[in-house]
């Protein structure tokens, strides 16, 4: 069966939002990485429609076709997980969803399960802990005309930490979705990914958690995700190291990645 992936547009926070739509069943939101948009889930989502899921993934505010809340970018990773709560109880129906994101969209599902504990089924942070470093060398680059050569720097940041060999349509994909966003919003993405730290937070996590990075991804540290499952109470995380990709695992390897998202909830009895 062939699942069709249409795009939508809701009001979230008073401004436009845009989202992708793919199958029917329980609400699978998937949230993107920073810089990018919800192209980055094409490959991924027939796979979980296949198994019984509505397949939503948003651009967040200021990427792609969603515009900016009161045209500004956001600089903290809490506004962002909250404008995706607000987005989650506008498209969802009072349904509760399972969600999951990599980059900065696995921080912002981390905050959603602190800060919404029962709202959500389950989350799956992927490249995604629950603190995420600095990456403090983007913070000159506000403007064009002072580094010319941005784009060649999202060219790289994008493929660079993939695994390799890979199938070089996906390297070109990678690239041309990144560039897809405004130069003021990647860096302040930039900014929202040095500010999440829910460390803290994380005993009020209700619901299970898989959180899953790929070996070649250097932009997270193996141990700050093993920290991370240690870290949440009641044995309810679990997850790992996926073998052979790297940090675009929906795109690089969507099977492997629905393969190891279907099996923890299958195991947690969530399907």
């Amino acid at each position: 069966m062939t699942h069709e992936i249409t795009g939508r547009y809701a009001t979230v926070q008073n401004t436009r939002a845009y989202y992708d739509v793919c199958g029917t069943g329980i609400p699978l939101i998937c949230i993107h990485m920073g810089w990018a948009c919800s192209l980055q889930w094409h490959h991924f989502m027939p796979l979980m429609a296949e198994a019984g899921f509505k397949v939503i993934a948003p651009d967040l505010p200021g990427h792609a076709k969603s515009l900016p809340v009161n045209w500004q970018p956001f600089r903290k990773m809490h506004d962002y997980a909250e404008w995706v709560w607000d987005f989650i109880n506008e498209v969802c129906d009072g349904e509760k969803p399972v969600v999951c994101g990599r980059g900065i969209g696995g921080d912002m599902t981390l905050d959603i399960a602190c800060n919404h504990p029962s709202g959500i089924v389950a989350g799956m942070p992927f490249e995604s802990a629950a603190e995420t470093g600095s990456i403090s060398f983007l913070s000159g680059y506000t403007e064009p005309h002072t580094f010319p050569g941005f784009a060649a720097l999202v060219d790289n940041a994008s493929t660079s930490a993939m695994h390799y060999p890979c199938d070089e349509e996906i390297v070109i994909e990678s690239k041309w979705q990144h560039r897809c966003t405004y130069q003021e919003t990647c860096v302040a993405d930039m900014d929202a990914w040095n500010d999440h730290d829910v460390r803290h937070l994380l005993d009020r996590i209700e619901c299970p958690i898989f959180m899953y990075k790929g070996e070649a991804d250097y932009h997270i540290p193996e141990q700050a995700v093993l920290d991370t499952i240690e870290a949440i109470p009641n044995g309810l995380a679990e997850g790992g190291i996926a073998a052979g990709v790297g940090h675009l695992i929906m795109m690089e390897q969507p099977k492997m990645l629905a393969e190891a998202c279907l099996k923890f909830l299958r195991g947690r009895q969530i399907i």
